[in-house]
């Protein structure tokens, strides 16, 4: 009997040993999941700052995106919103440290090495959040572990990384303030192994690796579990729960030593043992007795089985109660403890909406203590901003299903509005009614400001304000659909500036984006409220004019803005103040009756603005059907000419150049002609527009200069070594991104050409663009020796210094003039007279007649070119003519 006894007294304190281990095992799990929620929170906190500072940079201009100094204002001023914990760094493409958020001072530390760095480098992470491994920060020497975004320009092209470092001492203490007794452990650990904050024991360890541990072996068996083992930081023995953040690199390990449950069971043990020794002198004294009476035996016995049951019951029931009241307790703390240390801002009302309690987070929030709101009513801190029917809607909602979500307008004790958003949920009692309501709240006003800042980035002009490309798009498809409802047309008006380029080159770019934001402020003042004004670029702008009811009010508009557009600017003040003056070609088309869907409409009016372009400017043209046969006329031209060069349809013509002095020709001009397989032998007013707008100019222009130089070279050896051939160059060919004069200098010493066999002829306008921005090409010619001719002086504003400025050898006055009679010769004298002031030679273009002849010869023109002397001919034609005169 008393092994009996013994069996099942060992037999209860073992059961109730396993039920102590599984509730630790079900305490420190429920620790995992408090700690995932708070590790989470802050991971996405950071992640939202790295998000919108990426996407501000994505819509940066090419040049502000690739600026340190740009990175570092933009990071500096929003350093502020940052807390001590994380700041912002930005690294460039090739791992140098740009800017930060801090006043630090990163430039020319290298972060290559690091394995966020080299993450980014591969496309295949574009778009995703990078947590690195924690690590010693290289400047701020702190332990740290980092977030990174990849950065990229809006075409794709990889900028850099954003990266913020987080100081691990915040889980630290978090994860202190979190433990209610010594026993447990709590450890945030990287996907890679390392570990990256523990509570106790952090600073041996951090970083330090446990991938080779009983950790890992249970995670590559499940995602989450639980496991017993000794620590390796501290050698306790203690049951260990764990978790993988899903979707991050992390992992959240909670232990609980189980000294407590060996300490309960040998204290049962010692109870036992003598609860056991009791029994057996109780049973010893019952055989005693046993001996005088059977029946007093019996009933002793019968006593005893009675207590030893009542007793065993008693037990059972004590360690019961005992482990219900631990487990009441632990949860009680851990809720006060969630409830004191969320991130979260908290409030319990009861069911009259009066404040019971609010967390730190909310006090912190809000500014008022928990002292200073308990007793108000909740809708004491709205702004003011969310009107009645707001919070009526709002209350129905929580009356209706007991919960609401939501964001609300708040003002703090400073009078300061935030955003929060607002999770309620309501508590009923017993009886089903509302007894209290707990409100959870996080501020969301940066996250706001951050995503407004970037959907007006996104949809609107940052220069004018107004609605970009993207956001016309939007506004045209619902206007077109409002039109489809009301049944009343709508026009599409575009607008396009005359003379914005000459602006901006002779006033600079400052006062052209000054130019701009009057233009769209003027454009505005034209039209109706109801109208929308969009800005798609550069000197394209666009007027949506809805809902029509009488046509005239679109010509009235077109007007206005014309009048509006000729009116002079005036852009600066004081000593910087300047005047412009521009004017606009307006394309108008009207829906449904020119087109049914917006690429059609918006073809339409870039055809008819194109057309009043082509008309002269400063007017507004109404789409024609036959608009868009001359714009399919163009594109075909346009291919047909891309393909002129390769198929050899281009054709070299030379007009002779005479000295005016003896007759002789001492020059020719090079002028290109296109023989086109079905419109014949076309001249270059029929396709050099068409090939200035499309680019092809590069290479026809490239193909004109080396006919020319190989003619002269033949025409040299001929016996006139010093003759000479001038070529023609369009503005389009001075252009950074298009020129090849290298190219041609590097032909001419191929040829072993002299330079100055080659005269490079050039506009007015041409000097005028060059002089404000980069005279690079020009100069270049003329420190070849080349020699440089303006084509049709006196029909421009070039000034007497850009004549010197460039070293001008030949002026070539504007044929008008020569057709004027007497007053165009006065003028022709007085060019020729001040050329030869400046040591410049004179050319006059289209002699026709003796008369003509005889006034330039008597003026002191030095050279002339004109049908009278010859008309343009073959390089065959001009070989003989030279021949001819080498015999006279």
């Amino acid at each position: 009997m008393a092994t009996l006894a013994i069996a099942v007294v060992v037999s209860q304190f073992h059961t109730s040993y396993v039920e102590r281990e599984l509730s630790v095992q079900s305490q420190t799990e429920h620790y995992v999941k408090a700690m995932e929620a708070h590790v989470i929170y802050s991971i996405q906190s950071v992640d939202l700052s790295l998000i919108g500072f990426a996407n501000a940079i994505k819509v940066l201009p090419a040049k502000q995106s690739r600026s340190p100094e740009t990175m570092a204002d933009l990071l500096s001023s929003r350093g502020s919103s940052f807390d001590s914990d994380y700041w912002i760094t930005f690294i460039d493409a090739k791992g140098n440290g740009v800017a930060t958020s801090t006043a630090t001072n990163i430039v020319g530390n290298s972060y290559a090495d690091r394995d966020y760095f080299k993450a980014h480098l591969d496309e295949a992470n574009k778009g995703k959040l990078f947590i690195g491994e924690p690590s010693i920060g290289k400047v701020s020497k702190k332990k740290l572990f980092f977030l990174s975004r990849r950065v990229e320009t809006a075409k794709g092209e990889f900028l850099g990384v954003v990266v913020a470092p987080l100081n691990v001492e915040r889980y630290v203490k978090v994860f202190e303030n979190s433990r209610f007794n010594s026993d447990i452990s709590i450890t945030l650990v990287h996907g890679g192994g390392k570990i990256i904050a523990r509570v106790p024991n952090f600073q041996e360890a951090f970083a330090r690796d446990l991938g080779a541990t009983a950790l890992f072996d249970n995670i590559r068996r499940a995602s989450s579990g639980t496991y017993k083992v000794v620590s390796i930081i501290d050698n306790l023995s203690r049951i260990f729960s764990y978790r993988m953040i899903d979707g991050l690199p992390l992992i959240i390990v909670v232990g609980s030593n189980d000294t407590e449950s060996t300490r309960l069971q040998q204290q049962n043990y010692l109870t036992a043992g003598a609860g056991l020794a009791v029994l057996l002198l109780l049973m010893l004294g019952a055989g005693h007795f046993s001996l005088r009476t059977y029946t007093r035996q019996e009933e002793r016995e019968q006593r005893y089985r009675t207590l030893y049951t009542a007793s065993r019951e008693m037990e059972v029931q004590l360690l019961a109660n005992e482990e219900e009241r631990r487990k009441n307790e632990e949860s009680m703390k851990l809720a006060a403890l969630l409830f004191q240390n969320s991130g979260d801002a908290m409030m319990v009302s009861d069911a009259d909406g009066k404040i019971l309690t609010v967390n730190p987070a909310f006090s912190i929030l809000s500014g008022y203590t928990e002292k200073e709101l308990v007793g108000h009513r909740t809708y004491e801190l709205a702004s003011g901003r969310d009107d009645q029917e707001f919070f009526t809607r709002m209350f129905d909602c929580i009356i209706n299903t007991g919960y609401w979500k939501g964001e609300l307008w708040q003002q703090n004790k400073d009078g300061e509005e935030y955003l929060v958003s607002m999770l309620v949920n309501t508590v009923y009692d017993e009886q089903g009614n509302p007894f209290r309501y707990v409100a959870l709240l996080s501020d969301i006003t940066k996250k706001k400001e951050s995503e407004d800042l970037i959907w007006r980035q996104a949809n609107f002009d940052a220069l004018t304000g107004l609605p970009n490309r993207r956001m016309f798009h939007e506004h045209l498809r619902q206007e077109m659909k409002k039109t489809d409802r009301s049944h009343l047309p709508m026009a599409l008006v575009f607008v396009d500036l005359d003379h914005f380029k000459e602006v901006n080159d002779t006033l600079g770019h400052d006062k052209g984006d000054m130019l701009l934001k009057e233009v769209a402020t003027r454009l505005s003042r034209s039209v109706r409220s109801t109208d929308t004004v969009a800005r798609l670029g550069g000197d394209e702008f666009t007027v949506i004019i809805s809902e029509l009811r009488n046509a005239g009010d679109v010509v009235r508009t077109a007007q206005e803005i014309l009048k509006q557009m000729s009116t002079p600017f005036q852009l600066g003040d004081g000593v910087d103040k300047q005047v412009a003056h521009i004017s606009s070609s307006i394309g108008i088309t009207l829906y449904p009756e020119d087109g049914k869907d917006a690429e059609c409409l918006i073809k339409n009016a870039d055809q008819a603005m194109y057309a009043a372009k082509q008309q002269g400017r400063n007017r507004f043209n109404y789409f024609a059907p036959f608009m868009q046969e001359a714009s399919r006329e163009r594109m075909t031209l346009v291919s047909e000419l891309r393909e002129a060069v390769e198929r050899e349809q281009l054709r070299i013509l030379f007009q002779p150049i005479i000295d005016l002095s003896n007759g002789a020709i001492v020059k020719a001009e090079a002028l290109v002609r296109w023989q086109h397989p079905v419109r014949g032998l076309m001249n270059p007013a029929e396709f050099i527009g068409s090939a200035e707008s499309s680019g092809v100019i590069v290479g026809i222009g490239d193909w004109v200069f080396r006919q020319a130089a190989r003619e002269v070279r033949k025409l040299q050896a001929l016996g006139t070594p010093t003759f000479r051939i001038s070529v023609n160059k369009s503005t389009w060919q001075f252009r950074d991104c298009d020129s090849n004069y290298q190219q041609w200098l590097d032909f001419l010493q191929e040829l072993e050409l002299n330079p100055r066999s080659i005269i490079i002829e050039v506009t007015e306008s041409l000097l005028l663009e060059t002089a404000n921005a980069n005279s690079d090409h020009v100069l270049a010619f003329q420190h070849a020796h080349m020699q440089l001719s303006l084509d049709d002086f006196g029909s421009g504003h070039c000034s007497v210094a850009f004549l010197k400025r460039f070293g001008i050898d030949y002026i070539k006055i504007d044929p008008a003039f020569v057709h004027q009679g007497a007053d165009g010769m006065l003028i022709c004298e007085a060019i020729i007279a001040m050329a030869h002031k400046l040591g410049i030679k004179v050319i006059a273009e289209g002699i026709e007649t003796p008369q003509q002849l005889s006034a330039l010869t008597a003026a002191g023109c030095d050279l002339g070119q004109g049908y009278l002397f010859s008309k343009p001919i073959s390089g065959e034609e001009l070989e003989k003519q030279l021949q001819k005169q080498a015999h006279l």
